[in-house]
């Protein structure tokens, strides 16, 4: 399945203090971003990879730090209550933008609290089986659940996240009844990722 395509993009609560232009420049101390996601995935990746680039051209430390939970809301609260300096940063996908009309309260403001600042990069979901699965296209699967509702599952990164949203897409389009499975991380560097709250705590 294509999948909703989710754009990421870099968000910071802002980027430059009143008086920041006349000071030393820019950075002369470490920039922290934060992934609303566990170690591992795709936004993760492009962060690390985005940091040791950017590090490099700034003679700077970049500090990652993941900290998922709840869709993203709880690292996007810490940036909205963070120094608007430009040395909070944080890296979003699609849920940041769906977050507002998914959750009835955030503790933040998403359309006046954040400034983005560049589109790095755009996937698509795509659903996959194993190699060895009698599936062998989205009609079988299709068929196999209304066969039997409620008896396929299918994985995802969490609670209002694009894969999990695309699930559901697919369920409501097909009219069919799929167990939807939130997946932790996978190990980073031998560590467990981060369990912030129970969005994302259903491991098989």
């Amino acid at each position: 399945m294509a999948g909703w395509v989710w754009r990421t993009a870099i968000a910071a609560a802002a980027m430059v203090m009143a008086g920041f232009a006349s000071a030393q420049p820019f950075p002369a101390k470490a920039v922290h971003i934060l992934v609303p996601y566990p170690p591992g995935g795709g936004v993760d990746v492009l962060t690390r990879t985005l940091a040791e680039a950017v590090s490099k051209t700034w003679t700077q430390s970049i500090v990652v730090e993941n900290r998922p939970g709840a869709g993203g809301v709880i690292a996007s609260q810490a940036i909205a209550t963070s120094a608007p300096d430009g040395y909070n940063l944080i890296m979003v996908a699609s849920g940041h933008a769906t977050n507002p009309f998914l959750y009835p309260k955030l503790p933040y403001d998403t359309f006046k609290d954040f400034s983005p600042i560049s589109l790095l990069a755009s996937s698509p979901n795509v659903l996959l089986v194993r190699a060895d699965s009698p599936f062998k296209s989205v009609g079988d699967v299709i068929a196999a659940a209304k066969a039997k509702p409620g008896s396929l599952s299918f994985a995802h990164a969490g609670n209002g996240t694009s894969t999990q949203l695309a699930g559901e897409l697919l369920k409501s389009l097909a009219k069919i009844d799929l167990n939807a499975i939130p997946y932790k991380g996978k190990k980073l560097n031998g560590r467990e990722p981060e369990k912030h709250s129970d969005f994302n705590a259903l491991e098989i």
